[in-house]
């Protein structure tokens, strides 16, 4: 693998890509008279695999729905996935693969943040449109570059109103946070710390875990040592269970929040009691039967005959994002290149999936979906809602 692609300074490469030479750059490939080829890459067989399965079912769902109506403009969807293994090598590799060998027309939904960022690099810098990755990280849509698009709330939003939902709803004054040390979990700690600075308020723990990482002892005693009074979490949510099961290990209750990367039902698998009474904050919080609309229903029942399995809030997520992509292609056209799929992307306005998120709405310079999402408390192993941001 070439220095070109190194991944200590994945980020700052990202960002060197706001130049006006490569924003102009992009190359129509995987479009026949019948077929449009999609490429896909996820976690499944690494750590976060309770995201990367039912996101893989969701995309293929829709698509299948799609192919089975005749497809679009005439051509049919051929969805080509790859397993990134939650690894950013893989995801360069699996990223090279799907442009260079199978010629996609774009790559869709990319998951993971510490993936995503080289990933998009590669597909930016060969004109390939890098479409709604599966994370919610600002970089995913800034700075502005004609081919990569998000439909998620920025982490950093998740995690400035959620620090001044704690300081200010709760009079809390103290904050730690434990993160995983890559991109991600950086993400969640430089927000916390500028939303704390900006209110004046003390950061008393910064603890750190490498990706993969099972024990949280230490993290979770420096934080309790230091006498934090709100702990946020960078972690996915196998990570999550494990500080919270610590957490309670110690007997230390504390306010404790996690982002979206742990909103999704296998958190409360996985932690059981432990995470009884954790704040999550969403963008689409898990289903509930006993809460969602007749039509969530109506696709859950559809999805378990499809995949003989439980559905998921995964699932859910890649559906819809497959059925804004599906309509930005029918907007194209016929004449489908990648300047008219954009196109067809940015005139989305308003769009509101059938799972009650907020809406998207896209410009040709905004190319963030939305900002809104919803802070939840898991009780009695539910996500339940606390309060709406930002749309």
């Amino acid at each position: 693998m070439s220095a070109k692609f190194a991944l200590p300074a994945v980020a700052a490469a990202v960002f060197a890509l706001a130049q006006p030479a490569l924003a102009q750059k992009m190359v129509t490939q995987g479009v026949s008279d019948t077929e449009i080829k999609l490429g896909v890459h996820l976690d499944l067989s690494g750590p976060i695999t309770m995201w990367g399965v039912p996101q893989r079912n969701g995309h293929i769902m829709r698509v299948e729905e799609q192919n089975a109506k005749g497809g679009v403009n005439g051509r049919k969807i051929n969805l080509i996935i790859e397993d990134n293994g939650y690894d950013p090598k893989k995801g360069i590799l699996a990223t090279q693969k799907l442009i260079n060998q199978d010629k996609v027309f774009a790559l869709i939904g990319v998951l993971g943040t510490a993936i995503f960022i080289p990933s998009q690099e590669v597909a930016l810098e060969q004109g390939i449109p890098f479409i709604f990755p599966g994370t919610n990280h600002r970089a995913s849509f800034e700075p502005h570059h004609p081919l990569k698009f998000s439909m998620a709330a920025p982490y950093d939003s998740q995690v400035k109103n959620g620090v001044e939902y704690f300081a200010k709803t709760m009079n809390k004054k103290k904050f730690a946070v434990i993160y995983q040390d890559d991109d991600f979990g950086k993400d969640i700690k430089d927000a916390m710390e500028a939303q704390a600075k900006e209110m004046k308020l003390d950061v008393v723990a910064r603890e750190s875990y490498k990706r993969g990482e099972t024990s949280f002892s230490s993290q979770v005693a420096n934080a309790q040592r230091a006498g934090a009074d709100v702990v946020f979490l960078g972690t996915v949510p196998r990570e999550t269970a494990g500080v919270m099961a610590e957490m309670a290990k110690n007997g230390w209750k504390v306010d404790t929040m996690a982002v979206a990367a742990a909103c999704i039902g296998q958190t409360v698998t996985l932690g059981k009691e432990a995470v009884e009474n954790l704040y999550v904050q969403c963008q689409y919080p898990p289903l509930d039967p006993d809460t969602d609309t007749a039509a969530v229903n109506d696709w859950s029942k559809r999805y378990e005959a499809r995949f003989n399995t439980k559905a998921d809030i995964g699932a859910a997520v890649t559906y819809a994002m497959e059925d804004m992509v599906i309509l930005a292609l029918e907007r194209a056209g016929r004449n489908l290149t990648v300047e008219s799929f954009i196109k067809g992307l940015e005139s989305i306005k308003n769009y509101q999936d059938i799972f009650g998120t907020p809406q998207q709405t896209f410009s040709a310079t905004k190319h963030g979906g939305t900002n809104g999402f919803v802070l939840t408390r898991i009780q009695n192993g539910k996500f339940k809602r606390v309060q709406q941001f930002n749309g």
